[in-house]
């Protein structure tokens, strides 16, 4: 029975070892996961910021191009000697009475392009 209560107790020994060593293994997992998750959050902050960065530079670009899309030429201004007279409305400001064209709404510029197109080139042909 001594003999049976030895081999009872290595077997005990052994898995305790075997426990501990299984216990070591999944704290190292944990903290290389905790490793990984902290440098993914990282790399997720940090192309966040980039992504970030260019939306900035492509919304001035943006804001820049509807700016320079609502700039039409004044009333009757001559091109290459054409009269040409623009449908889109000016725009005026308390602090200047004269119509100036800048700044508008892009959409109805958008939706002029294709009517300045139409005089413009009847303006050309008929100079022709």
């Amino acid at each position: 029975m001594s003999k049976m209560m030895n081999l009872v107790e290595d077997m005990r020994a052994r898995l305790d070892a075997i426990a501990d060593t299984e216990q070591a293994l999944v704290r190292a997992l944990g903290e290389a996961l905790n490793r990984v998750d902290h440098k993914l959050l990282h790399d997720v902050r940090s192309i966040t910021t980039e992504h970030e960065t260019r939306r900035g530079a492509i919304l001035l670009e943006l804001q820049g191009l509807a700016s320079r899309i609502g700039a039409f030429p004044s009333a009757r201004e001559s091109r290459a000697g054409i009269e040409y007279e623009p449908t889109a409305r000016p725009i005026v400001s308390a602090n200047d009475p004269e119509p100036a064209f800048g700044r508008g709404d892009w959409r109805e510029a958008a939706n002029n392009i294709q009517q300045e197109l139409d005089i413009f080139v009847r303006g050309r042909a008929s100079s022709h």
